[in-house]
C-alpha cells in the first residue's frame, strides 16, 4: 500500500481533531519513512534498485527492521511514548500508535511479503503486490475511498461538515495518486514514460 497508508489518518483524524493533521500523517507511513532512509544507507535496499525499472511484481526487498511484524510493534510502543511524552495526551498516542502499526497490516493485504522478525522467520500477508497487483491497487483504491468516507460522514456526526469542493478534493488526490500505479503493476516505468 502507498497512498492508502495516508487515507487511514483520516479514521482517526474525528477522534483527534486537536492533534496536528501532520501527526497523524507522519504515524500512518513512518514504517515507509523508517524503509526510505535505511534503503538510503544500504540496510533494506530494493531490486532493481532503479525506480523506473520496478514493477509491483519484479521488486524484492527485506523490510527486516522497517516493516516485520515484532520491529513495527516496537516503533508503535516508541511512537506511544514520544506522543504520550511530548503531547501528554494518551488518546492520541494510542491513536498515533494504531496508525504506526497499521501500516504493517495494512501491507499484509496490499504490500510485499513480510515477516514476523527476520528474513528466516515465518512470512506473512498475502504478498499482493507479486501475486495479483492490478487487483492489490483496487484493493488500496477500495479501502481509501471507505476511509474518506467514513471521515465525511464522523464529522458530519460531530456537526463539523466537510465542504463538498474538500469532499471532491479528497477522492480526486486519492484516487488518481493511487490508480496512476496500476500500468506500474506490470510495466516498468521506464516503459511508461515518453521519453
Amino acid at each position: 500500500m502507498i497512498l492508502g497508508h495516508y487515507a487511514a489518518a483520516y479514521i482517526a483524524r474525528p477522534h483527534a481533531r486537536t492533534a496536528p493533521f501532520w501527526l497523524l500523517l507522519l504515524c500512518s507511513n513512518l514504517a515507509e519513512f523508517l524503509w526510505l532512509a535505511l534503503a538510503l544507507i544500504g540496510v533494506e535496499s530494493p531490486e532493481p534498485s532503479s525506480l523506473l525499472d520496478a514493477t509491483f511484481e519484479n521488486l524484492k526487498v527485506h523490510m527486516t527492521y522497517s516493516h516485520n511484524l515484532v520491529p513495527n510493534l516496537a516503533l508503535g510502543l516508541l511512537v506511544y511514548g514520544l506522543v504520550l511524552l511530548k503531547l501528554r495526551s494518551q488518546k492520541l498516542a494510542l491513536w498515533c500508535a494504531l496508525l504506526t502499526v497499521s501500516h504493517v497490516w495494512l501491507d499484509f493485504i496490499v504490500g510485499f511479503e513480510h515477516q514476523v522478525l527476520g528474513a528466516d522467520s515465518a512470512s506473512i500477508g498475502l504478498n499482493s503486490y507479486a501475486r495479483f497487483p492490478h487487483v492489490a491497487v483496487l484493493i488500496e483504491w477500495l479501502f481509501s475511498m471507505a476511509c474518506l468516507v467514513y471521515y465525511f460522514r464522523a464529522e458530519g456526526r460531530s456537526g463539523n461538515l466537510v465542504s463538498r469542493k474538500k469532499k471532491v478534493a479528497l477522492f480526486i488526490a486519492f484516487s488518481v495518486g493511487i490508480l496512476l500505479w496500476l500500468p506500474n503493476a506490470t510495466i516498468p516505468m521506464k516503459d511508461l514514460l515518453p521519453f
